[in-house]
């Protein structure tokens, strides 16, 4: 019996869910991988998915020049991953303190006196210098990562395992354990979206309020596996408000960004210029039944670059998934991925267009690349029953 399938463009890029293209109607479900491609298009800013321009401009919000101004970088590249951790290294301050940090110690220096660190002074004397570590009474804390004061009234401090806040005057405050588990794996992997605090943590990225409530893990369903695990002392973390989201820096690529309004992850390679996004798995056949793709109708906005589809498929969901990102790996990288592909073509913008390439598999993915800003519209296979599967 002849059937149609509506692919919609995935929700981000993810393999932890066990979401699949054609078991769930019109409910949204992630990509198993993707390089420089959104849910919110780059030509209008539409909700209809395409590209996505890695080398957008970010502003370091939450880091200042002497000058007062704010530092713009033209992509994420090494140069700004470097000139990121020094700002953050330098911008150390905190209700008119100077902050070094020295292993398990943060050591405050006199209020208003950036130089006295004289520590010998009267307990009484609230704007001496003093020294915290981020520990229990009678305790020794652990090496201190990075520290991120906020208005002057509260100052999110982490270890690698651990979150801590201080509230008020390092002399008189509250220190307090916000997370004996959770900490920060890099001295910049942090940054202020408004008065909530987006950090990386090895278990993946977290949120909290500036005064160190709310403490969450963000979409722990979906997080990316990539982003799990990971130890990276050059990640840098930046917020940018006119795109809604938290640029992840890392050294190795890809980098991601995550859309705090859609609460999604999207890869991106700001020294690739390609987009590429999977679309599925999608189940063709039944159970004892492969499926035939008899049509591949594709829909592209307007004024988008030419973009080419192929067809990778698989016995089973996991490997039309596997095969699909060993496919762009190879593409990225310049080497063959003709082994994973059966039938492909190509869609100009602004037209329905109709191809059959009659590709019989149980399982399949949809592989749309451009080399261009590009903008999707839809997509519908048309599918017939095919030949025994013969397991």
């Amino acid at each position: 019996m002849a059937r149609q399938i509506d692919l919609h463009f995935p929700s981000g890029v993810s393999r932890r869910p066990g979401n699949r293209a054609g078991a769930m109607g019109r409910r949204e479900y992630s990509a198993p991988w993707g390089l420089n491609c959104r849910l919110e298009d780059t030509l209008t800013k539409r909700l209809r998915g395409g590209s996505f321009n890695g080398e957008v401009s970010l502003v370091l919000e939450n880091i200042l020049l002497e000058d007062g101004g704010a530092l713009l970088f033209e992509d994420g590249s090494s140069l700004f991953t470097e000139y990121a951790r020094t700002l953050v290294t330098m911008d150390k301050t905190y209700r008119h303190r100077t902050i070094e940090l020295s292993a398990n110690a943060i050591r405050f220096s006199r209020r208003g006196v950036a130089t006295d660190y004289t520590f010998s002074a009267d307990v009484s004397d609230t704007a001496r210098p003093t020294i915290l570590q981020l520990s229990e009474a009678g305790e020794t804390g652990s090496t201190v990562v990075s520290i991120a004061p906020f208005e002057d009234a509260h100052m999110l401090c982490w270890t690698a395992d651990e979150t801590w806040v201080l509230h008020g005057e390092p002399t008189n405050g509250t220190l307090r354990s916000v997370s004996d588990e959770v900490g920060l794996i890099a001295e910049a992997a942090w940054c202020f979206a408004n008065d909530s605090c987006y950090f990386l943590s090895s278990r993946g990225l977290y949120s909290v309020g500036a005064d160190g409530s709310n403490l969450r893990a963000v979409s722990e369903d979906s997080i990316p596996d990539e982003l799990i695990d990971i130890s990276d002392d050059d990640c840098v973390l930046s917020y940018r408000h006119a795109d809604r989201g938290v640029y992840i820096h890392l050294s190795s690529s890809p980098s991601w960004f995550y859309d705090t309004a859609r609460d999604q992850f999207w890869p991106f390679d700001t020294n690739e210029t390609d987009s590429h996004i999977l679309i599925g798995p999608i189940k063709l056949g039944s159970t004892d039944t492969l499926g035939l793709i008899q049509t591949l109708h594709g829909i592209i906005a307007q004024s988008s670059a030419t973009v080419n589809w192929r067809i990778v498929p698989g016995t089973t969901a996991e490997e039309a998934a596997v095969n699909g990102k060993l496919a762009i790996t190879a593409a990225v990288a310049g080497t063959d991925y003709s082994s994973y592909v059966r039938g492909s073509g190509s869609f100009a913008a602004g037209r329905s267009q109709t191809f059959r390439p009659r590709v019989e598999a149980m399982w399949a993915v949809i592989w749309l690349s451009s080399e261009g800003t590009w903008a999707y519209e839809g997509m519908t296979l048309g599918l017939e029953p095919g030949g025994s599967w013969r397991k």
